[in-house]
């Protein structure tokens, strides 16, 4: 085998995992606030999300999706965790 470290190191695929809070209705991804910033995303979120003890909830309908798509092109699997609540109005407070 003559490959390098780094070589190797190029293929492999960060994975980060993240809960995906789903109420009746809608569903956000908990995502710390220091990743939406690794993703260049900070400006594009709407105020649909949340801020919440460090850690953003991106909402479904697009901030979910922006965050996902700038992580994938930076190389970076998401696997999200699905968290049932049965409502969204006490668990942001």
């Amino acid at each position: 085998m003559n490959d390098t470290l780094t070589s190797r190191c190029a293929t492999i695929s960060t994975v980060r995992e993240y809960n995906r809070i789903e109420d009746p209705g809608h569903s956000w991804l908990e995502v710390p606030i220091k990743d939406v910033r690794e993703a260049g995303v900070e400006d594009q979120i709407t105020p649909y999300s949340y801020i919440k003890d460090g850690k953003m909830y991106l909402e479904e309908d697009s901030d979910l999706d922006t965050f996902y798509n700038a992580m994938v092109k930076k190389g970076i699997t998401i696997k999200m965790n699905r968290v049932r609540i049965e409502d969204s109005d006490e668990f942001f407070v």
